[in-house]
């Protein structure tokens, strides 16, 4: 079996509450991903509502369970490794994705697309870049 070089999945000296946020940061994306909303995923991972709700807010000491996370990966498709942040680099980035999570779905949406399309798009930004309508 292949070595995965994840720096092992030991979470030593990791600030207790910025895991929690780095985790949720990364449940946030993958939500945005899937289009779902948190009301829809807590159903469909039967988490109630407002447990779900309690563990999403950053600021709350309420924890995932490991069950909550077997549901939720399950629900969106994932492993529950893809909800850690098990490299060093991430880690040191806080476990934030490249982009803000409410651009992923329209970065999907735009990359789908016909390369027609795509063309027009562009020649849409350089016009409205052209009368500093955008940057």
């Amino acid at each position: 079996m292949a070595e995965l070089n994840t720096e092992g999945f030991e979470f030593f000296g990791e600030n207790e509450q910025r895991f929690r946020m780095m985790l949720i940061e990364r449940v946030e994306a993958y939500m945005v991903h899937n289009n779902i909303s948190k009301s829809a995923l807590a159903d469909k991972a039967g988490i109630g509502k407002t447990a779900f709700y309690s563990k999403m807010d950053k600021q709350q000491g309420s924890e995932f369970t490991v069950s909550d996370l077997f549901r939720l990966g399950k629900v969106l498709d994932v492993s529950i490794l893809q909800f850690f942040p098990v490299d060093e680099i991430d880690r040191t980035i806080g476990g934030q994705i490249a982009v803000p999570a409410s651009v992923l779905n329209l970065m999907d949406e735009m990359m789908g697309m016909p390369t027609e399309d795509i063309e027009l798009l562009h020649s849409l930004m350089k016009t409205l870049r052209k009368h500093h309508r955008i940057n």
